[in-house]
């Protein structure tokens, strides 16, 4: 008797202690990739697009480590457009384009529902503390 009353106090003792130490590893935050970030995000962008992609990341621009901006702008509109994009870094740096760059022959703009995807180096060498993404509609 005294043997079964062991095992099971144990039993329940290795329950306990699996349970605390799965129950701790999963309320555990895990950081992701670009905590710190994410919520200094401001968008201004025109009702006749969408941002759907932005990624940042290092890569060497004019012979040092830049932070880049990549974005992406949906058309929205029934009609092809052009875009012009701005980003600012709370930090000073600021760089922007066309959307797209150039418009050659009958091509006025991005077609309706399409994308494109642009990468703007910023001369920064380190993560900013946030952004700001503004999209005008061209006339």
């Amino acid at each position: 008797m005294q043997m079964q009353r062991c095992r099971w106090v144990v039993g329940l003792l290795a329950l306990m202690v699996a349970g605390g130490w799965l129950g701790g590893c999963a309320a555990a935050p895990k950081p992701a990739a670009d905590a710190g970030i994410a919520p200094n995000i401001t968008y201004q962008v025109a009702d006749s697009a969408r941002v759907t992609k932005v990624a940042y990341y290092f890569k060497v621009y004019e012979g040092a480590e830049r932070l880049h901006m990549e974005l992406t702008v949906k058309n929205l509109a029934p009609v092809a457009k052009r875009f012009r994009v701005h980003v600012f870094l709370p930090e000073g740096p600021a760089a922007g384009g066309f959307y797209p760059l150039q418009v050659k022959g009958d091509v006025k703009g991005i077609k309706p529902g399409e994308e494109q995807t642009q990468a703007f180096p910023m001369y920064h060498d380190r993560m900013p503390s946030g952004f700001t993404i503004v999209v005008k509609e061209l006339g």
